[in-house]
């Protein structure tokens, strides 16, 4: 995915990281949507960087308010 069809702007959260869950080997990750498509896993906060900049974001917006909904815990939970 590229371009700017996932910029963000006024209004709801265009990113969505779930609460983390186990992937097959054990390790736990959250999934990542953006505007309710899902568009990855994330391991770490800099996957999430990485997977908005891959969508056509500012990875730096990760912080900025309304731009990431962090759903069941916030960024510094990943179990």
């Amino acid at each position: 995915m590229s371009g700017q069809v996932f910029a963000a702007g006024e209004g709801s959260a265009r990113v969505t990281v779930h609460r983390a869950v186990a992937d097959a080997a054990g390790r736990p990750y959250r999934r990542v949507d953006i505007l309710d498509l899902e568009v990855g896993r994330a391991y770490s906060p800099d996957d999430v960087k990485a997977i908005m900049a891959q969508c056509g974001m500012n990875p730096e917006d990760l912080h900025r308010p309304g731009v990431v909904d962090w759903r069941g815990d916030g960024p510094d939970v990943w179990e």
